[in-house]
């Protein structure tokens, strides 16, 4: 198995990992709208594309200070897959990659089934969640909000964070 960078990652490879399952994301019932990511990888097994990851710079807002960060998201392993580890995997190899962006911090949001999957690799939660855009406006995010640290940073804030833009 072997991680591959997917810059031109679109519709048709997100297609093949999903492979006609119905919100493999469990998240479709939330009507979020997600940013688009910049960065992908990909785990190819005898030449298949098998999961996906990405991500995206994100800015955020936190008691009046601006903290740029890099946001994960997209992350599904084929349902044929799962429970191997693959996405222990994937994930790690898209930490790596973020971390090399330069930003002190990732966030993700995840449904609460997936905190011990997300914990295992360094991701902790954010205790006070996030907010960002949504084309109605501004709503509290109905996920959660996990960071994990690239470089030394200081602890969470302790209170809400606000993303500018789209969530992730």
């Amino acid at each position: 198995m072997e991680l591959n960078d997917l810059p031109d990652f679109g519709p048709d490879d997100f297609a093949l990992i999903e492979d006609g399952e119905v919100d493999p994301y469990g998240t479709d019932h939330l009507g979020i709208t997600w940013r688009e990511k910049t960065g992908h990888v990909g785990l190819m097994e005898s030449g298949r594309l098998i999961a996906h990851a990405g991500w995206v710079p994100v800015r955020t807002r936190v008691a009046g200070g601006v903290v740029e960060a890099v946001g994960l998201g997209g992350v599904l392993v084929h349902r044929d897959h799962r429970g191997r580890g693959i996405g222990g995997h994937l994930v790690a190899g898209a930490m790596a990659r973020m971390g090399a962006l330069g930003s002190p911090i990732g966030l993700l949001f995840c449904r609460t089934q997936r905190v011990p999957f997300y914990r295992r690799l360094g991701w902790e939660v954010l205790p006070h969640g996030a907010t960002a855009d949504q084309p109605s406006g501004r709503v509290t995010m109905p996920l959660v909000t996990c960071w994990t640290r690239f470089v030394d940073s200081p602890s969470p804030p302790a209170v809400e964070l606000e993303i500018e833009g789209l969530p992730f």
